[in-house]
This record gives structure tokens, sequence and C-alpha cells, in this order.
């Protein structure tokens, strides 16, 4: 079973993000809009990294002749 980055960063930021919501917020509202602020965050800021990271090349530098 191949899983790809980008569905491992959502899983995990499902259940960390409803993890915290449970356990810091004690009405419904709350937990929900604590949720949905913490899931685009940590998603969004996983793809934002990415886009920055994005044009530097991959593996070590190339050796100076």
């Amino acid at each position: 079973m191949v899983l790809s980055h980008f569905l491992l960063m959502v899983v995990y930021s499902v259940i960390v993000s409803l993890f915290f919501a449970l356990l810091w917020r004690r009405h419904r509202r709350e937990r929900i809009v604590l949720f949905l602020q913490m899931f685009a965050g940590m998603v969004g800021g996983g793809l934002a990294l990415a886009w920055l990271m994005y044009p530097f090349p991959p593996g070590p530098p190339a050796p100076i002749p």
C-alpha cells in the first residue's frame, strides 16, 4: 500500500486538530471552529512551506571544481 506525503499530512492534521479541539474547548461550535482553524493552518502551512522549498534542488550540493 502506497501512501502519499500529502495524504499522510492530512490524516495527521485531522487527528491532531480533533484531539486539541476536544481537549481545549467545551462547546460544540467552539470545537468545530478550532478544529477547522488548526486543520487549515497545518495543511496550509505545510503546502506553503513546500511551495517555498520547491525552487531549491534536492540532494547534496554539487562539488566545487
